[in-house]
């Protein structure tokens, strides 16, 4: 199941149609959508169907909400005086209702400041602990996926230039190869960015380990 939510941030709507048609081109899989407050309405102006829209919807006219509710199976209209945002309280209701997928965030990165940290933040809440390897922030020059310790691998975005490990929390016996900075059982005791490392030449494919922390992972251009 391939889960695509779009929130209130900058949005590129043909970055978004290319990117669920490349997913989706390579999985025998769902689409589902899922609007977020001015999200749903991108996902009207799309003439795409909601599975889901929610929000409390303070960014769209009363008409607009008319339509949203005319365009998704489901709607929930939150109060806007709240403890959590709207692109997580959307997270908790995917991940509740569609708990083995991958979950792609659009609008989430790349505006207000506190909305982009909120949005990287959100990983360290427990209830997102099992699923934040599945968890995919995409911009049209960032995209960042999330690590826990063990062995990885990372495949090269093919427009992306850039690397970044982001240690969000202290890291143990970080190692990285096939990188144009590589790192060998290197320990950081305090959150660091290791940022503008590359993939070498002709290598699609990075890999790595770690033995205790958290780790961003950005793939970036200019």
């Amino acid at each position: 199941m391939q889960v695509f939510m779009i929130g209130s941030g900058p949005f590129d709507e043909a970055y978004f149609k290319q990117y669920v048609e490349d997913v989706m081109d390579n999985k025998h899989d769902e689409a589902v959508y899922v609007g977020i407050d001015l999200g749903a309405k991108r996902f009207v102006e799309m003439d795409e169907t909601m599975v889901f829209a929610l929000g409390d919807f303070d960014s769209v006219s009363e008409t607009d909400y008319q339509h949203i509710v005319d365009n998704a199976n489901d709607v929930i209209r939150l109060n806007p005086m709240k403890d959590e945002t709207d692109m997580q309280a959307g997270l908790n209701w995917v991940i509740d209702h569609y708990p083995n997928a991958e979950y792609h965030l659009f609008g989430a990165l790349g505006g207000r400041v506190d909305h982009s940290l909120c949005n990287l933040w959100m990983i360290f809440m427990p209830e997102y602990q099992r699923v934040l390897e599945h968890i995919h922030l995409i911009h049209p020059k960032n995209w960042v996926n999330f690590l826990s310790p063990g062995q990885f691998q990372v495949n090269k975005v093919s427009e992306m230039t850039y690397l970044s490990f982001i240690l969000m929390t202290p890291v143990q016996e970080l190692t990285l190869t096939d990188v144009v900075y590589p790192l060998d059982r290197a320990t950081y005791h305090y959150p660091m960015a290791l940022i503008s490392n590359e993939f070498l030449a002709n290598h699609t494919q990075m890999s790595g380990s770690f033995k205790t922390g958290l780790i961003a992972v950005i793939q970036s251009r200019d």
